[in-house]
Formats: structure tokens, C-alpha cells, sequence
């Protein structure tokens, strides 16, 4: 059965919760946790680059439930726009967040720009892996190029593998290079990269059978206190990936990636 994007979501999101557009397999008291340590290192690699949220413009594509809305809104953006593909998200949204701009679009298709505007920063927070076909995501990278401003950056959350791309049906891991490749195809290019998860979620990509046997042996020792207390315990591994981040330039899971146009380009 080929994978209808759409129709995935629009079921997912029928329960509003946390879990809907985060982790399903962990509780909605850990997820609060991974999406505050997605948030902290989204912040600090904007910051490392010179660039600020305040007073900036800021486009998100798959906006979801609206787990980056405050956040943005926090953080002094200018101006917010969230855009989604389930029309039940956007509903609710608009019915959450009052003067604030959602609209129910695809990134995939045409016409990005003359619909939104132009921006300082646009945010794809976990939605490329579920663009499951490359012309797709070819598409959908060259129309937010086009709305990026000359100076303006765009924030990718996804696993960034070192190992072949992997197709899972309704996600596919692309490794390294093909996202390069993809990229360069829409005249952008990486600025940072960097680690978010190294002990909170399963590890996918490790640099040794030793690391892997460690972080497989740490996740498992943590299922009960995940179940039982999973604030406590989303808050204990927040604490540790925070320490390895600060030592640690690439991570066994989620990465986030910052993509700037190329020089020359407009």
C-alpha cells in the first residue's frame, strides 16, 4: 500500500495530544522533554551562527499540533505563519492561537512564496523524512528556497545517516550525501549541523559496536523509569544529552541541520 500523507495525519492528529505529532511509543510527559531539548539546540545553533529568532519572520512547514508555536512566538518573531496538510490541524490552530497566520498547504506543491511572503527562517521540524519521495522533497526544498530571504536560513530535524538511505514506508532516513545532493539540486547548503539526541530516544546510527551495545544496554535500563515516571526520566536524559552535546559533534539519532542558499544565489 502506498503511503498517503494526508490521510496519515489527518488519523494521527485525531488525538490531540503531545504523543500525535512527537514520539507515539513514548508518553506525552517524556515528550514534553524531547521537544524541550529540540527547541534548546534549534536556539544555540541559530545563536553559534550569528542569527537571532527576534524580529525575525518565520515560516513552519508541518506545523502540526502547534508544539513550536509559543516557542517561536516567545523567542520575539516578527511574524509567525504555520502550514500544515491536515485541514483538522489548521482548524484547531486557528482556534488556539488567535492572530496568528495557519494556512492548510503542502510544501510539496508550487506557489509557496506568492502564498506566505518571504522569511528569515523557515522550520521543517521532523517533516522530510515523511516526504517519502526525493522528487518530492527536491520540490519542496527549491520552493522554500524561493521564500527564503537572501540572508535567511532553513532548519531541518532529521536523521542524517552515514550508512546508505534506508526506505521504511511511511519514513525514509537519507544519509548524508544524498542530502547534500538534494540540497545542492535547490542552490542551498549546509551551515551547522549538530546532534539533538544521544541517550532519549533509540539510538540509530553509532560509531561502534561498543557505543551501540551501551546506548542499547542505557535504553533498556531506563523502560521502566520511562513508563512509570517518564517526567523524571525525560528530565535525567535531557541532563545527559545536554552534557554530550557539548562534547559530542555527531549524535546516533535525531540531528538538526541549518541550510543557507548559496552565495550569489537569490
Amino acid at each position: 500500500m502506498s503511503y498517503d500523507p494526508q490521510g496519515y495525519w489527518q488519523e494521527r492528529y485525531r488525538d490531540a495530544s503531545l504523543r500525535s505529532s512527537g514520539h507515539r511509543d513514548l508518553p506525552e510527559a517524556y515528550n514534553l522533554w524531547l521537544y524541550k531539548r529540540k527547541r534548546q539546540v534549534l536556539q544555540h545553533a541559530i545563536r553559534d551562527l550569528g542569527r537571532s529568532i527576534s524580529g525575525a519572520r518565520v515560516l513552519e512547514v508541518g506545523v502540526g499540533l502547534g508544539a513550536y508555536v509559543e516557542f517561536f512566538r516567545a523567542a520575539g518573531a516578527a511574524r509567525f505563519v504555520g502550514t500544515d496538510i491536515v485541514p483538522h490541524a489548521v482548524s484547531l490552530l486557528r482556534q488556539r492561537y488567535s492572530g496568528v497566520e495557519f494556512i492548510e498547504r503542502d510544501v510539496t506543491e508550487p506557489g509557496l512564496r506568492d502564498a506566505v511572503g518571504e522569511f528569515d527562517l523557515v522550520a521543517a521540524l521532523d517533516v522530510f523524512y515523511h516526504v517519502v519521495d526525493d522528487r518530492k522533497l527536491v520540490s519542496a526544498l527549491g520552493f522554500i528556497a524561493e521564500a527564503l530571504a537572501p540572508n535567511g536560513l532553513l532548519a531541518i530535524h532529521d536523521v542524517f545517516l552515514h550508512r546508505p538511505s534506508e526506505d521504511h514506508g511511511y519514513i525514509r532516513w537519507r544519509s548524508l550525501e544524498d542530502w547534500e545532493r538534494l540540497l545542492a539540486s535547490a542552490n542551498l547548503v549546509v551551515a551547522d549541523r549538530r546532534p539533538i539526541y544521544f541517550t532519549m530516544v533509540q539510538a540509530n546510527e553509532t560509531s561502534s559496536r561498543f557505543e551501540a551495545a551501551l546506548l542499547e544496554a542505557l535504553w533498556r535500563l531506563a523502560e521502566p523509569f520511562r513508563r512509570r515516571l517518564p517526567g523524571v526520566a525525560g528530565a535525567a536524559a535531557f541532563v545527559l544529552d545536554n552534557i554530550a552535546g557539548f562534547v559530542r559533534r555527531e549524535g546516533p539519532s535525531m540531528e538538526l541541520m541549518l541550510v543557507r542558499k548559496r552565495v550569489g544565489e537569490t
